[in-house]
């Protein structure tokens, strides 16, 4: 039992930063907010690869750079507590 209270407390904190993560790492291999960057990894695989199937690890991670880049750190914050208080709130209530 307390493997899993540890899991859903961590999972509380980490579940909300994790689009920005992918974001990040997207970014730094060079996908944007408008696709893949001219001249970056992101371009050459893409080339490599030519027409990209839906689903696929590579459209997975340019739709999380497309679509998480105006995250807020605030925002992550927010959410974070939120998911905390609302565990917390849970055991109280229930007296776990």
């Amino acid at each position: 039992m307390v493997i899993c209270e540890g899991m859903i407390a961590c999972a509380s904190y980490v579940a909300p930063i994790l689009p920005s993560v992918a974001s990040t790492v997207g970014g730094w291999i060079g996908f944007g907010a408008g696709g893949p960057i001219a001249g970056t990894a992101a371009a050459g695989i893409q080339a490599g690869i030519g027409n990209v199937a839906a689903g696929s690890a590579f459209a997975v991670v340019q739709q999380a750079a497309m679509t998480t880049a105006a995250i807020s750190f605030s925002s992550v914050l927010f959410t974070g507590a939120l998911a905390a208080g609302g565990y917390y709130g849970v055991r109280k209530y229930f007296g776990v």
